[in-house]
């Protein structure tokens, strides 16, 4: 539903935008090598990212995403509480609910 929303969001303020005065304008805009070449750079990018584009006929670009989190908590005796723990740290090294999911596992 947040997706919908912020798609819905991001088209009603392209729509908005600038339409372009007329075709001239639009076929100077789409065969500029430039705005082809930055627009094309932009685009495989995004979709790379697993993000959803969209291109206006006014030659305006949306790109929407969503980032998935995952959190992992243990059960802390001392404290007896539960406690969110790194699955893996930037280095990629294990943190404490790999090894522990590992351990497990043996």
């Amino acid at each position: 539903m947040a997706l919908r929303n912020k798609l819905t969001g991001a088209v009603k303020a392209a729509e908005s935008a600038r339409q372009p005065e007329d075709t001239a304008e639009l076929m100077q805009l789409m065969t500029d090598p430039q705005y082809l070449r930055q627009s094309s750079s932009l685009i495989n990018e995004a979709l790379q990212k697993g993000y959803d584009v969209l291109q206006l006929p006014s030659g305006e670009i949306v790109t929407t995403g969503t980032k998935t989190i995952a959190h992992t908590f243990t059960w802390d005796d001392k404290k007896q509480e539960l406690i969110r723990t790194k699955t893996t740290d930037k280095k990629g090294k294990k943190g404490k609910g790999e090894f522990i999911e590992d351990l497990l596992d043996e």
